[in-house]
């Protein structure tokens, strides 16, 4: 027979009277009520790419509603905000597939077979390729990172309680293949649908951004979480 006994702010339940197995308690980080409402506005991208600022500011969000300190709330009702400012993605080809290497027999994520589209590669005979659409050489693995300005301002009197730069030097960034294969299934069964090649190469791409902003919202919690002042430590004579 389980009984459930209320201490406090946790709850245990318990096995028999004299003996609990399993104990929940909702602790808190302890930040100081003065500072439990906070703004976060849409994120700002000035990067020539597009999806950015709506996966990070939804990232941020998310992992902050997790801390039952924080209220998220408007800006006139918040004691402090975080500006989130997207400054440039970085996105670079980390390898690539290349009928001129002999390790490669296809290009295009398994789509095209170099001996059928380039036989001059490997046939002195052959002088033109069989096809003028297909190139040598395809992208084969690339790699994403966000270069991100992190504010925290305290609205009271507009001081800056933190700020951070994050990019590649900080976060590593998110290596994924062009159509997001993991495990060579994906290669396998869609080697014969190129067209749908792109649709795979553009949520690879939304997929590692979020994954990147992930990481970056993690980082923001535990700044948050030691930055802020905790409770005990405003001296209200000062006005809050």
């Amino acid at each position: 027979m389980f009984k459930i006994a209320k201490i406090g702010s946790g709850i245990l339940f318990c096995a028999s009277i004299t003996g609990c197995v399993v104990g929940f308690s909702n602790k808190k980080n302890h930040i100081s009520e003065d500072f439990t409402n906070v703004y976060i506005p849409a994120a700002i991208d000035k990067s020539s790419y597009s999806g950015n600022a709506s996966r990070l500011t939804q990232a941020i969000r998310q992992k902050l509603a997790l801390n039952s300190d924080l209220n998220i709330t408007s800006a006139e009702n918040a004691r402090w905000a975080i500006e989130i400012i997207v400054v440039d993605r970085v996105q670079d080809i980390v390898s690539i597939d290349d009928c001129f290497n002999p390790a490669n027999t296809t290009v295009g994520s398994g789509a095209f077979k170099c001996t059928a589209i380039h036989p001059e590669i490997s046939n002195p005979n052959t002088t033109l390729p069989k096809s003028f659409n297909h190139s040598t050489k395809s992208p084969a693995q690339e790699k994403i990172s966000l270069v991100v300005d992190t504010k925290a301002i305290d609205l009271n009197d507009g001081k800056v309680i933190w700020s951070k730069r994050y990019s590649a030097k900080n976060i590593t960034p998110v290596t994924f293949n062009e159509i997001g294969d993991t495990d060579g299934n994906t290669i396998k069964y869609m080697q014969w649908t190129p067209d749908l090649h792109v649709l795979r190469y553009q949520e690879s791409i939304e997929n590692s951004v979020k994954t990147f902003s992930d990481a970056v919202s993690a980082d923001i919690y535990n700044l948050i979480t030691t930055a802020l002042p905790k409770k005990g430590t405003i001296d209200r004579t000062k006005g809050s």
